[in-house]
C-alpha cells in the first residue's frame, strides 16, 4: 500500500482503488490526511484542518469534474503562495527580515591529521 512519505505513495494502487472502490478510497484518503494532520503541533493542526476543509469544500463544489476541482485547488495554492511572496517583499522593503528558525546542531570534530 502506501507509507507516510510522498515518496512512499503507490500511485497505481491508489488509482486502482479510486476506480474500483471509491468509498474505500475516500475513507483511506481521509484517514491518511487525518494521520498527517495529527502528527503536527496543536497550532498547526488547527490551520491544517481549516485548509483541508477548504480543499474538501472545493472538491464538493466540483464533483462533476475532477479536473475543475484540481484547477480550483491549484488556484487556492497559488493565491496563498502569492500572498506569502507579497508579505516577504513587504518585509524586505521595510527592512525586516524573515524570522530564522532556531537550530541546534552537534558538531562532529574531524581529526586534522588525515
Amino acid at each position: 500500500m502506501s507509507g507516510n512519505s510522498v515518496n512512499d505513495i503507490d500511485f497505481e494502487h491508489w488509482a486502482n482503488l479510486a476506480s474500483t472502490d471509491p468509498q474505500k478510497f475516500e475513507q483511506l484518503r481521509q484517514d491518511k490526511i487525518l494521520a498527517a494532520i495529527n502528527r503536527t503541533s496543536g497550532k498547526r493542526q488547527q490551520r491544517l484542518r481549516g485548509l483541508q476543509w477548504q480543499i474538501d469544500t472545493i472538491r464538493d463544489q466540483h464533483k462533476d469534474s475532477a479536473l475543475a476541482g484540481c484547477l480550483a485547488i491549484s488556484e487556492l495554492m497559488w493565491e496563498t503562495f502569492e500572498h506569502l511572496a507579497e508579505l516577504l517583499q513587504s518585509q524586505a522593503e521595510n527592512g525586516l527580515s524573515a524570522p530564522t528558525p532556531k537550530m541546534q546542531a552537534n558538531i562532529i570534530p574531524f581529526p586534522r591529521d588525515i
